[in-house]
Parts: C-alpha cells; structure tokens; sequence
C-alpha cells in the first residue's frame, strides 16, 4: 500500500521481533521505533516510521530495502 502520512507503520508482529527490527536499523543509521503491547494489540507490533521532505529520496529508498524483510516475514 501507498504511504498516505509522514508517519508509516509496518507491522512486523511480535515484540521482539520488533525490537530487533528496530535495532538492527539503528546499527544502519536510522531511527526506527519499535511500537509494542500495551500501546497495540499483541501481536501486532510495529516499526513506526517517520519522514520528512528533507529525507533524500536514496536514504528513503535504502530504508524500505532495509525495512521489506522484517515486513515480507510478517506477511
């Protein structure tokens, strides 16, 4: 689906999951938060993602590289 806000959530599932997702993208540089029970549903833990105009399009494009795995094994 297509972004339609700054702010994009990709569910990935379990909590650790999420954390891990969330710092293995730290590790490349990014800033993703890990999203978790209480605030969501168990179950439906997720990367919040942010963005901003002055996001370069390559950075955008080298996170969702980053990000397809952890929201390919969720689906």
């Amino acid at each position: 689906p297509r972004a339609e806000s700054p702010i994009v959530p990709v569910v990935i599932g379990e909590a650790d999951a999420a954390l891990a997702a969330s710092a293995a993208l730290e590790a490349e540089g990014f800033l993703v938060v890990a999203i978790r029970p209480p605030t969501v549903p168990a179950g439906t833990a997720r990367l919040r993602l942010a963005f901003s105009a002055d996001h370069p399009d390559d950075e955008v494009l080298r996170l969702a590289a980053l990000v397809r795995p952890y929201a390919d094994a969720k689906a």
